[in-house]
């Protein structure tokens, strides 16, 4: 690996939350011994910039009075030029205009993380498209976070050379049992059909309309009133706008006794509620702009050995393997989703065998394995 000095600029950096975020906290962590950050400013930075392990350095990166904005994030890597080898950056739109246009005057080359929503954001109108063009041919690299993205800017810009790094997580240790939920000896008065004690579903996302969290009270509804599930529990893990409508449409489902909302966890509760489930459902819809990219929580839930139920779109389909690592619905109809959820919780075998191949599948998105990617670029 060459000695480079690296600068990332992002305005998605923890202690931020969110996939942008994680993901280039993998990459900086990856080359922790020759990086160093600029992000913009957070009230909460000190929980993180002291233990990151290599310099954070904060600044608006965009200005509040001048126009374009992103001419502030031009002023730092002018200043700083001799500073570094080769510029990082995500958002195509506006810091990857700044790192094209300082280009220009510096020569520093970049190279440009790219994920679905800033892409799509940067195809929404015929001015921003042919500027975001300019910025990607300016690259020295792209980087897409799945094969559908890199074929998106194949289509949608001419971008053909894209480096493909998934997010990526560690693989937690084997649990006790080889299905990954919490073993033969559960709680009493399920379904004769079902495992014994409450069959255990979790969600771990946003609550926003798209991630399908009222598809899934509807079907586990259906199934309350049908006795065809037995008992069970859905753990509901995140926060967001839809946080008051999903609370009231419990209440009205009658599902307050089977129903939990976690909030915000811990990376350690998350695990642990992992560790304890037995099928991780999250059946997403598309939306225009907002699209799953990729879907990383699928990744986190195979590694820890559980199948998950999702939709079959684009970029999930390279995080859940259909009929391997769990079930891709060919959409968001609750009676398909009904009919998964049932046919998973009847089949322990299967269970246990998806298990097998999720975490299988999952040593694949390591942070080793995707980040050292880039080793051969910088």
């Amino acid at each position: 690996m060459s000695e480079k000095h690296l600068l990332l600029v992002t305005p998605d950096f923890p202690p931020n939350e969110g996939g942008v975020a994680r993901y280039l906290q993998a990459v900086a962590e990856h080359l922790k011994d020759r990086i160093e950050v600029l992000a913009d400013p957070h009230p909460l930075w000190n929980t993180f910039d002291p233990q990151a392990g290599y310099p954070v350095y904060r600044a608006p990166l965009l200005s509040r009075f001048i126009w374009p904005r992103w001419l502030k994030t031009v002023r730092y890597l002018w200043t700083y030029r001799s500073r570094y080898d080769l510029i990082l950056t995500s958002h195509v739109l506006p810091i990857g205009s700044a790192a094209l246009l300082a280009k220009k005057f510096t020569g520093t080359p970049y190279v440009l993380f790219v994920h679905g929503m800033d892409i799509r954001l940067a195809a929404s109108s015929s001015r921003k498209r042919r500027l975001a063009t300019k910025v990607l041919q300016g690259a020295r690299l792209v980087v897409a976070n799945s094969q559908a993205l890199a074929r998106e800017l194949a289509s949608d810009f001419g971008i053909h050379e894209v480096l493909v790094i998934y997010p990526c997580v560690p693989l937690p240790p084997p649990p006790p049992t080889p299905h990954g939920g919490r073993g033969p000896d559960r709680s009493v008065g399920a379904h004769p059909l079902s495992p014994p004690g409450p069959f255990t579903l979790l969600t771990v996302s946003r609550l926003v309309e798209r991630k399908g969290h009222t598809h899934v009270l509807n079907a586990l509804a259906h199934l309350r009133g049908t006795g065809e599930l037995g008992v069970f529990v859905y753990h509901i893990v995140g926060e967001g706008p839809m946080e008051l409508s999903l609370r009231s449409m419990v209440e009205t489902l009658d599902l307050s006794r089977q129903v939990v909302f976690h909030g915000k966890v811990s990376d350690e509760e998350r695990q642990r509620l992992y560790q304890e489930s037995d099928v991780f459902v999250m059946p997403i819809s598309q939306d225009p702009v907002d699209k799953e990219g990729f879907g990383l929580v699928y990744i986190e839930a195979a590694a820890a050995g559980l199948p998950s139920i999702a939709t079959n779109v684009e970029g999930v389909d390279e995080a859940v393997i259909d009929q391997q690592t769990g079930l891709l619905l060919e959409s968001q109809d609750e009676r398909l989703l009904a009919s998964a959820i049932v046919f998973l919780a009847r089949n322990p075998e299967l269970r246990s065998s998806m298990s097998l191949q999720a975490r299988e599948h999952a040593k694949t998105f390591t942070c080793q394995n995707q980040m050292s990617k880039l080793d051969l670029y910088l």
